[in-house]
């Protein structure tokens, strides 16, 4: 028997992505496989789109990372998908990532994400940030998903054995790619490719997004401490 994966969705009013996203989760040619959306008390249409798509829908009021264990310990797949609700993946997705997980060392696998937006300075935004993950996991022998957006496979048990995601942590993603490679492999796949919305940067500007983000995340990095930023946590669910 193969893997069954579950995809887990967190969302708070995003009605003008979800539906492309679980689209594209409902058009993976890999069959074995649940969604799960878990929304936080969206005020918009986000919960009515979900409902047409999802396998499961849990609706209570959490952060991110708080979500994303909601959804873990609600799956029944040995294998989870962690999916940012503005990120739409190639339709070979989880095919092309999934046989890299068959390599006993291998805990945790990511792929390329482009931005949706053509602009240049999202252009931009995409190669800053390519370039820090670049060089987490080539010069300081760390390889973090954190990037553009998340789009990311673990084996359940290594998020079981690490305690799940940090929660209230603005840098969650950076903190799980830390503590898994202390159990095993994260591992970067080029070939598994999709999209994702620079909206955020739109909407709170690009240099203090990308401030906040590099900064939190580098001192997370260097300093092994999570940056807490309660406000950054209440406005970006």
């Amino acid at each position: 028997m193969g893997d069954f994966v579950s995809v887990i969705v967190t969302t708070f009013n995003e009605e003008g992505y979800i539906e492309k996203c679980l689209l594209s989760l409902r058009a993976q040619s890999y069959r074995d496989k649940e969604i799960i959306v878990v929304d936080s008390e969206s005020t918009d249409r986000t919960v009515e789109i979900a409902k047409k798509y999802a396998d499961k829908l849990i609706v209570k009021k959490c952060s991110i990372p708080a979500g994303r264990n909601i959804g873990a310990k609600e799956s029944r797949g040995n294998v989870l998908l962690f999916v940012d609700a503005d990120v739409m993946l190639n339709p070979t997705w989880i095919d092309t990532a999934l046989p890299y997980l068959e390599d006993e060392n291998v805990v945790a696998v990511y792929g390329e994400l482009f931005p949706v937006e053509k602009s240049v300075k999202d252009k931009l935004i995409f190669c800053i940030f390519g370039f820090t993950n670049f060089f987490s996991r080539t010069v300081a022998r760390k390889t973090l998903y954190a990037k553009l957006g998340t789009a990311v496979l673990i084996k359940k048990w290594a998020l079981e054995k690490i305690g799940y995601f940090s929660e209230g942590v603005c840098v969650d993603d950076v903190d799980c790619s830390l503590r898994l490679n202390r159990v095993g492999r994260i591992k970067f796949v080029k070939q598994a490719w999709g999209y994702v919305s620079t909206r955020r940067f739109r909407r709170t500007g690009y240099l203090k997004l990308s401030l906040i983000w590099l900064i939190s995340g580098n001192a997370y990095f260097l300093f092994k401490k999570p940056f807490i930023l309660k406000k950054y946590t209440k406005n970006f669910p």
